[in-house]
């Protein structure tokens, strides 16, 4: 009951900010395990990414962020993975996390570039969600958020709310083709990358052998 409360909270937040349009919605499983990998460009992301679906979906969510009072209580509501890349045993316990919900069936949203963009551009891949795939077999979920850089919560001008330029932007959120099977870091970012325009939304990308 909590849960479907605060999802409508975040759910009416994110429209009255954002005039939001979601393409390719479906190719996000309606049922089973998948992987959703996006990039970060805004604070807001996580918010954004959960709208484009009815089901619950995990985060990967830096733990500082996680720890934050008051809003602690929400995110474990939402199911939320901490992690702190500075501790070994953190980013551990939350790959293992990640791969458990993998497994039970939900969906698991990271941001593989692990750190929020400082240029406005699309950073390097890290292997975490090759180690968060390992034993599992899910698909990847290809998503890109576009319309965010210079809005008070991304961090244009240094950090957040230090530009003001775009005030209830146009956000526009494309969603992939499912990918079976093994991906470079190198190739996935360039799968999210081409969703910067309207590549990539329509057709299933086949299995690597």
């Amino acid at each position: 009951m909590m849960y479907t409360i605060v999802r409508s909270i975040l759910w009416t937040i994110g429209h009255l900010l954002f005039r939001i349009r979601i393409e390719g919605r479906e190719n996000i499983p309606p049922t089973g395990g998948a992987l959703i990998v996006s990039n970060h460009i805004s604070y807001a992301d996580s918010v954004l990414a959960g709208i484009t679906t009815t089901r619950r979906a995990r985060y990967l969510m830096w733990k500082p962020i996680y720890d934050f009072p008051v809003a602690n209580y929400f995110f474990r509501l939402l199911h939320a993975i901490p992690i702190n890349e500075r501790s070994p045993k953190s980013t551990i316990r939350a790959i293992q996390r990640a791969r458990a919900e993998l497994a039970a069936g939900h969906l698991v949203v990271i941001f593989a570039e692990g750190s929020i963009s400082r240029d406005g551009r699309l950073g390097a891949f890290e292997r975490g969600f090759e180690k968060i795939l390992k034993g599992v077999e899910v698909p990847i979920v290809p998503m890109h958020i576009g319309g965010l850089w210079g809005h008070p919560l991304s961090c244009k001008g240094g950090g957040v709310l230090k530009s003001w330029e775009l005030l209830r932007p146009k956000v526009t959120i494309r969603i992939g083709a499912p990918v079976h099977g093994p991906v470079s870091p190198e190739e996935l970012r360039e799968l999210v990358g081409n969703l910067a325009s309207d590549r990539g939304t329509s057709s299933t990308i086949p299995a690597r052998v």
